[in-house]
Order: C-alpha cells, then structure tokens, then sequence
C-alpha cells in the first residue's frame, strides 16, 4: 500500500495563535512584521528569486496565479508594477485584506479604499480587481471562500491572477489551496503542501488548514454529478437539490445561461443533437476539452512537484484501467492524471501483434486513431497524447507496418503489384487479390449539391440510429453498461470528466446516461400533482408546461427529441413514451395511462420543430 500524503501542521503554535489575538494590532505591526520598516512592505529582505513580480515578495504558485504581498501606491510608482501585470499578462488582482487592517506596516493606508493603494489605479488599466476580505490570521465562512475559489476560477480563464493579502503566505494560500481543490479535485493535504512547495510557510493557523479541509469536505458531497445510492458519491438527490449545487459552484457565462437547467442534461442532449443533425461538436463541448487540456498540464505539474518532495510516490508509465475498479487504486488521488488513452493503446498493442489481420482488424485500428486525435486536435496540446514531433514520429513508424499490410490488402502498394496470397497445402494454387477499378465520379453544378448528395443519406441513418437508441425500452446490453458506469465515475471523480464525455460518441451510450441520470433521481421531474396540472391535454399545452419550474429541464430533453422525430417520424411515439417512462419514473407498462400528457408532449414537441 502506497502511505498516505500527510497532514500538514500549522506554521506557527497554538499559544503564537492566542497570543497575536491578545496584542493590539498597532503592537502586533511593530513586534511581528517591523513597523513602517515591515519586511513585507518592500523588496529589501528577499532575494530576486523571491520577487516574481520585481518590487514585491511574490510566488508564481501555478503557471497562472502569483501569491504576493500587498502593494503599495510607492511600490507601483517605482517599480512600474502595472507596466510589469501587462508584460505577464495578469489580468485580475484578487484581494484578500480587511479595510484598515496592518495600519502601521509601511507607508500610510489610502484614506479612500483603506488599503495600501487606490484599486483605481488597477481597474483603470484595465485590471479587473476584486476583494473578498478575511480577518488577518482568520479564517471567511465556506461561502465566502467558495465565492473567492470561484471567481480566481473564472478570471484564470481570462488571464494570469495576482492574490495578496498582507505578506501573501496565510489567507492567500487559503485561497490557492482551495482553488486547487476545486479544479483538480485533489486532497486537502495534497493542496496545501503543494502551496507551501512553491510559496513557504503559506496557511500558517490551524483554523486556516481546518478552513481548507472543511472547504474539501463541502465539494466532496456537492460536486456528485449522477445520482447514487452508494457510499461513495452519497445519498440519491432530487432536480431541486441538484440545481442547487449547481448554482453553487458554477460561475461565469455558465452559471447565467444554466441557473435552471442541469448541466447534465444540457450537455448529453446538446451531444445527441449535434451527433444527429452531423453537425460539429456543440460549443460547450470544445470548451471542455480545452479546459482539460490546461487542468491535465497543472494536474502534472501538482503530482511532478509532490512526488519530487516525497509527499508522492513517483509514477512511471502508469495506466489507469477503466471502470470501477480504477476507483480503488493504491496509488492515491493522482493517478488519474496519466494519459487518458492507456485503453486505446493497449488494444492496438494486441492487434498490432496478432499473426494475422481481417479488415475489421485493420479498421479498428485506424478507426480508434483517427477519432480520437482528428475530431479533438485540442488533445494533441501541451501534454495530452502526442505533444511533439518526435512522439508524432515515432507513433508514425509504429503505425506503418499496419497502414503498409492495409494499402497491400487493397492493391494500393506504391511500385509493386497487388500482393499475391498462397496457401500452405498447395503451391501451384494461387489466388490474386485485385484491385478494385476505380469508379468514376459523378458531376454536379455545385459544392452545396455534392455536399447535400453525400451526406443526406448518412446523416439520416445516423438520426435514425440515435432515435431507436433513446426509443429503446429493453435493458442495454453489458458494453453500453460498462461504460456508462466508467463516465459516471469520470464526471463523480474528477473535474475532466466533461471533457471525457465529450468524446464519447456512441448514442447508445448518451442515451442511456441521459434516462438513467432522470430515472435515478430521488423524486421523479414529473410527480403525480405536476402530471394533475398537465392533464387532460386540451388548451394551449405550451401554457401549462410553464406552470412548472421544472419546464427548462424538460424543454432541454424535448429541443432534443423535436429533431430526432424532424427527420424520424416513425419513432415519435416511442421516444415521447421513453421521455414519459423517465420523467415519471414509471414501468413501462403503465406508460399506456399516460395518454394525456403523451398528446401534451407532441404538441410541444410540433411547437419546437417550427
């Protein structure tokens, strides 16, 4: 068994703790940090490798968030520390000081703000600042740090982030440590080591370590994105709970265009939808796979630095298997940070070394390499399946013995004729593999013609594949299951998971997530008042699904549904009555009394195909 990361101590004792709270503060500025000639006021105490930002004590604790003493109007004046922000692309500023707080550190506080500078001069070179305010060896409520985690989590998509509070050590690595927590879904001990790595003596009170293990404790029950009835990812939930978290810990763009509608749902319709209309991946989607392709190069990083500093077996050529039983592995909560393709690579090791070759074969082979890295060129970034031209290369000549032997079975070999196969009982018998003549193609007037000509007919059977999967009453079969349980572990175990989901493109897959993410909920959408209120089916339908604030959930599912049966007609009743069975939560033999509202849906359903 690999031992366990251990849990940081508090950088100072508890009678220092007791004491500081007992001495006033203008006592505490002069004995602790030296008065109008604080340490911590000036670059004169440290070395140039402690001035990330020259002028400053200061840390780049990530590649995108420095920790760093508060400045000062004088120390920005001097040392040109906006010219510096614009030269490292820091975009945001995130304080985390009280008004008035260490008022006898240094140079005179500004009357307006009550800080050691105006947050004008920032805001007026178009930094964005913000204050989230904790007492000075103190600890904010799990509210108040989950809204300061949150917005370093949106202003790190939009640039570089400076934190501060007064020497950048105690509440600042509070915050980092917490925002750890929050994107790589590390341990609490695991995070605040990592801090004091890369910036010492960081979370220094034992109410601080406490606040960052507490703030774990809260994501670890509200970050559970399918519901279950095991220990694991606890209790089963309702929509109403499930919205809740979600307004919680979604910020941004997302959490406005979301606040009624569960990611969950919003992301496997959108993926159906895309998959049926032979459209591109939906937006959302591309937005993941970039944010993995940036959390899976600090997710690196973290475990490079942990495991350097022994806290952290060192991992070599480790490959996490799929499903279940990956979650009970002795390597600790880092392992799921290696290359997500170990499956896919193993399985062309085995058809790389098999005797012999079927077409089947052949295909699978270029079929896996060719999805997964030319639909998502994202994850050829920055660490994630091949990064760079020597890996590109010899992937290639790995592959060519196969790509060779497929273009022989084709004929296509360059300056030879096609490969003659003999059998072993019998020289004189040859039979000649031919190529295939070329077949002349059609002309049309136009691209738009070739394109309509072309991809029509796939593009129907493609939609009427994805209708018959969600239409689908039976069980799935064992391979649909067992993926669907290694997603549903992927998106409970780590905030990547939406990028692996992404990637899945099989609708038997999407569609069973999407019914069985409905019929697992505790209480089911439509409960027998809501299913009173929308019977009988007469008037305008339209007007008595908005009676429910369950409507944008059930809107999102039928948006999906309406362009399955737009090009599916004949599969409209049987996936309005899959669409019934999960939002009751009802067997299917009693889908038939449901009558009523299957009217009421297909009215609904005519609407959005309009």
């Amino acid at each position: 068994m690999t031992p366990q990361v251990p849990v940081p101590r508090p950088s100072y004792s508890q009678a220092r703790e007791s004491l500081v709270k007992a001495i006033p503060p203008r006592i505490i500025c002069l004995l602790a940090c030296g008065g109008r000639d604080c340490r911590y006021e000036g670059p004169d105490c440290w070395r140039p490798g402690q001035q990330a930002i020259q002028g400053l004590f200061s840390s780049w604790v990530t590649h995108d968030i420095v920790a760093m003493a508060r400045p000062s109007t004088y120390l920005i004046d001097r040392y040109n520390i906006i010219q510096q922000f614009k030269q490292l692309n820091i975009k945001s500023i995130i304080n985390m000081q009280l008004p008035g707080e260490h008022a006898h550190c240094g140079p005179p506080l500004d009357p307006d703000s009550g800080f050691t500078y105006s947050p004008q001069i920032f805001m007026e070179n178009q930094i964005f600042f913000y204050n989230y305010g904790m007492a000075d060896f103190g600890v904010s409520s799990l509210e108040g740090i989950l809204d300061a985690v949150k917005v370093l989590a949106f202003s790190v998509q939009e640039g570089r982030v400076a934190v501060h509070c007064h020497a950048g050590l105690g509440r600042t690595g509070v915050v980092i440590a917490c925002y750890l927590i929050y994107t790589l879904r590390v341990s609490a001990s695991e995070a605040v080591h990592y801090v004091r790595i890369r910036r010492p003596r960081s979370i220094q009170t034992r109410a601080q370590i406490s606040l960052v293990f507490d703030f774990a404790r809260l994501l670890g029950s509200q970050l559970t994105q399918f519901p279950s009835l095991s220990l694991r990812h606890g209790a089963a939930f309702t929509l109403h709970q499930y919205l809740h978290r979600q307004s919680l810990l979604l910020h941004g763009p997302e959490a406005r265009s979301l606040k009624y509608t569960p990611k969950i749902v919003h992301f496997l319709c959108s993926q159906l939808s895309a998959l049926a209309l032979g459209v591109a991946s939906p937006p959302h989607a591309q937005v993941e796979l970039d944010r993995r392709t940036a959390l899976l190069a600090l997710q690196r990083t973290v475990r490079d630095t942990l495991s350097l500093k022994t806290f952290l077996p060192i991992l070599r050529d480790v490959r996490r298997p799929r499903g279940r039983a990956s979650l009970s592995s002795s390597v600790g909560s880092l392992t799921s940070w290696d290359e997500p393709f170990g499956f896919l690579m193993r399985k062309r090791e085995v058809l790389l070394n098999k005797h012999s070759y079927s077409e089947s074969d052949l295909s699978k082979i270029a079929t896996n390499e060719e999805t997964v890295f030319t639909q998502h060129p994202a994850l050829l970034r920055d660490g994630v399946g091949f990064c760079n031209g020597t890996a590109r290369q010899s992937h290639d000549q790995a592959w060519a013995p196969v790509v060779q032997l497929k273009d022989q079975c084709n004929g296509r070999t360059e300056g030879r004729s096609p490969i003659h196969v003999t059998k072993n009982d019998s020289a004189t018998k040859r039979t000649k593999c031919r190529a295939k003549e070329p077949q002349g193609f059609p002309k049309f007037r136009s691209n738009s013609e070739l394109h309509r000509t072309q991809n029509k007919p796939r593009q129907a059977s493609v939609s009427k594949a994805i209708a018959r999967a969600m239409a689908q009453q039976a069980p799935p079969n064992d391979r649909v299951l067992y993926r669907a349980a290694y997603l549903q572990d992927e998106l409970n175990e780590q905030e990547c998971g939406w990028a692996t989901l992404a990637m899945e493109t099989d609708p038997k897959v999407l569609s069973y997530l999407l019914w069985a993410w409905l019929e697992k909920l505790k209480e089911p959408v439509l409960n027998c008042e809501d299913v009173m209120k929308l019977t009988p089916a007469s008037g305008d339908n339209r007007d008595k699904l908005q009676l429910l604030h369950k409507v944008h959930t059930i809107y999102c599912v039928l948006r999906c549904v309406a362009i399955l049966t737009a090009q599916c007609p004949q599969l409209e009743e049987p996936l309005l009555q899959r669409l019934i069975r999960a939002l009751t939560k009802r067997p299917p033999e009693e889908i038939g009394r449901y009558a009523s509202l299957l009217e009421l849906l297909r009215d609904a359903t005519h609407h959005l195909q309009t």
